[in-house]
């Protein structure tokens, strides 16, 4: 398959072009910067500009779209909602459009669990109401009805992978875990406000980009949207005694605060996603962050 991978200089996108370059796949992967890396691998290009994706595709073949570019989470864009509204919404319709117009095989986007909102007690499967608490959260949610609309009048086979909070060694977003790897190698405590009830649910950047592959590859897909997570719901003393044990050198302190993102979601099903797509998480928060500090060791980092 010939894949356009956009965000790709990101978190997400660097992991899936290596995931499907390893399956085979032949990957195209743009983006609007490569932060300085000199990525040989990448084309710098905006996402709202028709005419050079058209022809991207065109001199590619590209059959499939990867959409892994956007702003990336509640915390970025913080009172900029028509900023929200014209890089998630609008590149995704100018995209979903590209799609239809040149008959391709495959759209992935790569949604978030911030559409379910503030849940609270309750276990999490892809039939629970989506209210959003962000405008970012609803930008995820307008993008996933468009993928169902144009699926429903224009046939595009088209699937929305609700991801959870993803970490991993090109993060440069903010990150409890990404701080607490690259202070332990600096020799510098972490400090984390939170509140020591609060259940995070993370999940490591390669099982997220296996779950791309495997939508990407599924002959048919029965469901518009799949959770993706890293199967386990973790209080910060929880994680902090895994990282303890597992980092060298890390020191964490917690105290009294509140998360950027306070969403109250309890537990997530991935039943469907393992039923339809093969999916499942692989890596726990410990395989995680061993692989998050190699990877910093490696160069292969932000």
């Amino acid at each position: 398959m010939n894949v356009l991978v956009t965000g790709g200089a990101g978190l997400i996108g660097m992991a899936v072009r290596d995931a499907l370059a390893a399956r085979g796949h032949k990957v195209t992967a743009i983006d609007v910067t490569d932060y300085g890396r000199d990525d040989k691998g990448l084309i710098l290009l905006g996402l709202d500009r028709r005419a050079p994706l058209e022809a991207l595709i065109d001199d590619n073949r590209a059959d499939a779209i990867v959409h892994a570019g956007a702003i990336s989470g509640p915390m970025l864009a913080k009172g900029q909602p028509l900023a929200l509204v014209g890089a998630n919404i609008d590149c995704t319709a100018l995209l979903l459009d590209i799609a239809r117009v040149k008959g391709l095989r495959r759209f992935v986007f790569c949604s978030s669990i911030s559409v379910y909102g503030n849940v609270g007690k309750a276990t999490i499967s892809e039939e629970r109401p989506l209210h959003p608490t962000s405008v970012y959260g609803a930008t995820k949610v307008a993008c996933e009805q468009l993928i169902e609309g144009f699926a429903a009048e224009f046939g595009l086979s088209g699937v929305s992978l609700r991801i959870a909070r993803v970490y991993g060694p090109y993060r440069r977003a903010h990150c409890h875990l990404g701080a607490i790897v690259r202070n332990a190698k600096i020799g510098h405590e972490t400090d984390i406000a939170c509140s020591p009830d609060f259940l995070f649910h993370y999940v490591y950047v390669d099982d997220v980009a296996d779950a791309i592959a495997a939508a990407l590859e599924a002959d048919t897909i029965p469901g518009f949207a799949y959770n993706v997570g890293g199967g386990a719901a973790l209080t910060m003393p929880n994680i902090v005694a895994i990282a303890e044990r597992t980092i060298p050198r890390a020191r964490i302190r917690m105290v009294a605060g509140e998360d950027d993102v306070p969403d109250v979601q309890t537990a997530f099903d991935l039943s469907r996603a393992r039923a339809d797509l093969g999916w499942a998480p692989t890596r726990d928060i410990a395989q995680g962050l061993t692989a998050y500090a190699a990877a910093i060791d490696a160069g292969r980092a932000a």
